[in-house]
């Protein structure tokens, strides 16, 4: 079982929730920001669908920031 820290528990639940409501998210990380649909979220991951790009798989432990838009 993977132990998730407060701060990656609350990224997940913010991804959960984008992910149920249908709404878009940008999310930045130590290498740039990424922007579009939750597919999907699992114990250490999201994966995010870009337009034109597919989907992004993205550790949770590398997300600094989550920002839920429209």
């Amino acid at each position: 079982m993977t132990m998730l820290t407060i701060a990656t528990k609350e990224i997940s639940n913010e991804l959960m929730n984008a992910y149920k409501n249908k709404k878009l998210v940008r999310i930045q990380t130590g290498d740039g920001t990424l922007t579009g649909s939750v597919a999907a979220v699992n114990d250490d991951q999201a994966f995010i669908e870009r337009p034109a790009k597919g989907v992004t798989v993205v550790k949770l432990g590398s997300i600094d920031h989550v920002q839920v838009l429209n």
